[in-house]
């Protein structure tokens, strides 16, 4: 999906976050926040059935992950989410921590959204 791209309330949309690691890292968090206009389809949080094993906690702003261990190269883990309530969004930028070494992170670019009835 493109940043000004159009989807259609009740569409079920899967966010993917791509991580591309050049190292091996440990105990890392990655935090999406939730678009205004969208609600996640599953609504309990627990781990993923991803191969990173990461434990996925919904909250009411943002969807976070807990990763143990990251090996070096690319890596993604996903969610979905439906579309509900029409209008023009932003979603803010994703950003990536080491939970015990703040000063390794980064963040994504924002997007804008559209959700048409």
């Amino acid at each position: 999906m493109a940043s000004g791209d159009e989807i259609k309330s009740g569409d079920i949309v899967e966010i993917e976050l791509i991580i591309e690691s050049k190292n091996d890292y440990e105990y890392l968090m990655f935090e999406d926040m939730k678009a205004a206009g969208f609600e996640p389809v599953d609504l309990r949080s627990g781990y993923t059935r991803n191969g990173m094993g990461a434990y996925m906690e919904l909250r009411d702003q943002k969807v976070t992950f807990f990763v143990r261990s990251l090996p070096r190269g690319k890596h993604s883990i996903s969610y979905k989410m439906r579309a509900e309530t029409p209008g023009k969004f932003s979603a803010l930028p994703s950003r990536a921590e080491a939970m015990y070494a703040p000063e390794l992170r980064a963040n994504s670019d924002e997007i804008k959204i559209s959700i048409t009835e």
